[in-house]
């Protein structure tokens, strides 16, 4: 066998062989792509699912509800066209029933109190991911830049309100328990956190609501307070008119002796 036929062999083989871990290479990343794209659907279902049924329902405008069920159903079918699964399918067929019931204006939900600041705290962090959607439909054009920056603002107020519900709740169970001061206190530290809004027409509503509050607030605690007074000067004249009488038998006695 020649050189020249033994050189053609070898590059023929390393050719071969380049070629081989290229295809091979390229397998790889197409695997490794498919498993990303897995991830981020995956990902963005879960955040949407998130949003659709665990903030609750006073902080999600239908319109946004629609926009958000509709992306769900999107991520869904991208999923499905990448890995089938059962799973997949099943949810997608919810995720349609859901839309049909919201553009059908069928579907009940009601609102959900805010009892604790950890709850509130949980509601705001789900309100940071639905800003990050509204922005994200704005730049895709799917929603329009008015209505998006009208979203944003309600948002932010939301998360304001969030942690005001749960300081109301505060004070709803202080003036309950009879205890009209720190429910005033609790209004007051409300309002101080919806000042920064207070242009906002629904956050001037809820301002000025909390102060009516506060204002039957303060006439509850006055009449308390001259209830207590009013009382203790009652037992007061009842000890002292008891005394005047002990006193007044104490000088009958004495009268009597004289006598004597």
């Amino acid at each position: 066998m020649s050189v020249v036929t033994i050189t053609i062999i070898i590059v023929v083989i390393i050719g071969v062989c380049v070629t081989g871990i290229y295809f091979a290479q390229a397998r790889e990343r197409t695997r490794i792509e498919q498993i990303q794209k897995i991830k981020s659907f995956s990902d963005r279902y879960e955040r949407l699912q998130r949003l659709l049924h665990e903030l609750p329902p006073q902080y999600l405008p239908e319109e946004l509800r629609i926009l958000i069920t509709q992306q769900s159903i999107n991520s869904l079918e991208r999923l499905i066209a990448l890995k089938k699964s059962r799973n997949y399918e099943s949810y997608l067929e919810g995720d349609k029933e859901y839309l049909s019931k919201l553009q059908n204006k069928t579907l009940k939900l009601s609102p959900v109190v805010v009892k604790s600041p950890e709850q509130a705290q949980e509601i705001r962090s789900l309100l940071e991911i639905l800003f990050k959607f509204v922005q994200q439909q704005a730049k895709q054009k799917l929603l329009d830049p008015g209505r998006a920056k009208q979203y944003a603002l309600q948002i932010k107020f939301s998360a304001v309100k969030s942690k005001t519900d749960s300081l109301v709740g505060k004070a709803e169970t202080a003036a309950k328990a009879g205890k009209p001061r720190v429910a005033i206190h609790a209004y007051h530290t409300a309002i101080e956190a919806l000042k920064a809004m207070a242009e906002y027409p629904p956050a001037a509503e809820v301002i000025s609501s909390f102060r009516q509050q506060i204002k039957a607030l303060e006439q509850d605690a006055d009449k308390h307070n001259q209830d207590v007074k009013a009382k203790a000067q009652a037992q007061t004249e009842e000890e002292g008119d008891k005394w005047n009488e002990f006193l007044g038998d104490d000088d009958e006695w004495k009268k009597k002796n004289s006598y004597d």
